[in-house]
């Protein structure tokens, strides 16, 4: 069965001895300023004590640029039609390049998105690699996300669900309203992605039998002297990342990457830690209010995970009825009676559970669905922005959800990367220019976990 080859693989692989020493050498001899663009906040899930800015003034980049080794900037492209984000993608590479030549930094880049294969590729790629002035380079695959059960093998990316590991372009995540598509084998998937103008010979992989069993200088030959356009890294563990990443550093020619969040680990020589505790993430002195969860996220996960918590917590629940969403008079009536519950309940030392009805509204194309996906999320917004009374934590639920409440609600600038409180949710702790200083942000991918997930949090910090 493919599955039990899928664990014996996984098995295997987490017994190999890593090569995050070798990397963090090959980074001190050779020092890069990785940067990471996120496409929305979830990308954060793997990494601690990383600074990550929501804003690309050329000040801001120039600071992270001198001062950081590694860091994220937050686009949030995912929320964002093709154009705005080709346009953001060219803008960022342009500025990062002129910095790193001004600083005389050699830049590492890498997109970050989506592990289950939604989001603008590759399109906001080449652009990103147009700003950059990077004008031929091979594009670097490298989906997987082992925290949140995304494994590529025999180059088909997978998802894990329960004991199950379901091909990719058979899950709820490859119906996407605005990134749908219908391939699992990574090979297929790009020539998806592209509508066919792509040469299928000019996409090779690295298979898990190469990356652990030849030696790195065989690798680097493999990437090197290929002629190809695309390279799909499978992987079913971190030791297999680190040595493709190892070899791609050694590689010293240029490369685009669109990876998830576990190939920043790689790439950067971080080790995966393990998760926080209570008291790493909530301090003595804001115990005296009631949390808020924030889910906007309608993939059927959340929305499974949603209603175990409501079978299971005592917590208030508040509903945003998005089906007024296209009646203004009605939808701002819902926000006003929101935002008076939600800042009573928080005071009276009530966690309160705010959430999107169920019902997807659909738009009649791929770009009118995002626009109502972004109205429902400026409800939220302004509801946010409204809070008179600060939570004792605050969870958002869901990629572009989780974006915009940092960034237009709570006015996030830089925050820290604390680490994770469960596998592939990250908690950040906010700076002082925003609504509530260092309260602490956990943002809670709406594709990670099981469906007692949410529970588990909640009753974590209690």
């Amino acid at each position: 069965m493919l599955k039990d080859v899928i664990i014996k693989s996984i098995i295997e692989g987490n017994q190999l001895e890593g090569h995050l020493d070798t990397i963090r050498q090959e980074l001190k001899e050779h020092p890069k300023t990785i940067v990471i663009l996120d496409d929305d906040p979830t990308g954060t899930q793997t990494v601690y004590n990383v600074p990550v800015v929501t804003n690309w003034e050329t000040s801001i980049l120039e600071n992270e640029i001198i001062n950081s080794p590694i860091f994220f900037i937050l686009t949030n492209s995912r929320s964002l039609q093709i154009e705005e984000a080709n346009a953001l993608g060219e803008l960022i590479g342009k500025r990062l390049v002129r910095l790193s030549k001004k600083h005389n930094k050699h830049l590492l880049v890498v997109s970050r998105g989506d592990s289950t294969l939604r989001g603008h590729y590759p399109n906001e790629v080449e652009a990103l690699a147009k700003g950059l002035n990077i004008k031929t380079a091979k594009h670097i695959v490298a989906p997987a996300f082992f925290e949140g059960g995304r494994y590529t093998y025999n180059d088909t990316h997978f998802v894990k669900e329960g004991d199950d590991f379901i091909p990719a372009g058979e899950t709820p995540f490859a119906k996407d309203l605005t990134f749908g598509y219908k391939n699992s084998n990574l090979k297929d998937w790009i020539i998806e992605k592209y509508d066919g103008k792509i040469n299928s010979k000019k996409i090779i992989s690295l298979s898990i039998e190469s990356l652990r069993t030849h030696s790195v200088e065989n690798i680097i030959s493999i990437i090197k002297n290929s002629d190809c356009s695309h390279i799909i890294v499978n992987a079913t563990s971190y030791s297999d990342l680190q040595i493709a990443a190892l070899a791609l550093l050694k590689s010293n020619i240029p490369f685009l990457f669109r990876t998830a969040a576990s190939f920043v680990n790689a790439i950067s020589g971080i080790e995966v830690k393990g998760c926080l505790s209570k008291t790493d993430i909530i301090s003595n002195s804001n115990k005296e209010t009631g949390a808020l969860v924030v889910i906007g996220s309608y993939v059927p996960k959340t929305t499974a995970q949603l209603q175990l918590l409501k079978e299971k917590s005592n917590a208030v629940f508040l509903e945003l009825d998005v089906t007024n969403v296209q009646n203004d008079l009605l939808f701002e009536k819902d926000i006003n009676l929101l935002l008076e519950q939600v800042n009573h309940y928080i005071k009276t030392h009530h966690d309160v559970v705010l959430y999107t009805s169920r019902t997807l509204i659909k738009g009649q194309t791929k770009a009118e669905s995002l626009a109502i996906v972004n109205r429902v999320s400026n409800g939220l917004i302004s509801i946010i922005k409204q809070l008179k009374v600060q939570p004792r934590y605050m969870v958002a639920k869901g990629g572009i959800t989780s974006s915009d409440i940092a960034t237009k609600g709570l006015n996030v600038k830089r925050a820290k990367v604390l680490g994770q409180v469960l596998k592939g949710v990250p908690v950040w702790q906010l700076g002082n220019e925003t609504k509530f200083p260092n309260m602490p942000y956990i943002i809670f991918p709406g594709n990670v976990g099981d469906n007692n997930a949410l529970y588990q949090l909640t009753t974590l910090l209690k």
